[in-house]
């Protein structure tokens, strides 16, 4: 069995989706798909494979974490700087959705 760290689970199992729900949020603000992709770090290939898939359904029928997204495409549109410690939250609180083990945030 591979040892791996909670964060390197969810680096594959979460963070896609969050991702994908970043770059649909500000494509919903105007941002082109292109431009998008590049501010969130996730191809437009990844996208389009993540955007139909129930997970981000699920993730966006939790009221407190689409609002956590929300706020950080805000912030992303505005072209402020997202402080990976604000990231770690978002994908913690996602984390429980998916019955993955809790991290240390």
């Amino acid at each position: 069995m591979k040892w791996q760290t909670e964060c390197e689970k969810a680096y594959s199992l979460v963070v896609p989706y969050l991702r994908t729900i970043l770059i649909k949020k500000l494509i919903d603000r105007g941002v082109p798909i292109r431009r998008a992709s590049k501010i969130v770090g996730l191809s437009i290939t990844s996208y389009e494979k993540h955007i139909k898939d129930d997970k981000i359904k699920k993730i966006l029928m939790n009221d407190d974490i689409n609002d956590m997204l929300d706020a950080l495409a805000s912030r992303l549109y505005s072209g402020d700087k997202i402080e990976p410690t604000t990231f770690c939250l978002v994908c913690s609180a996602t984390r429980k959705i998916f019955d993955l083990s809790p991290c240390i945030f």
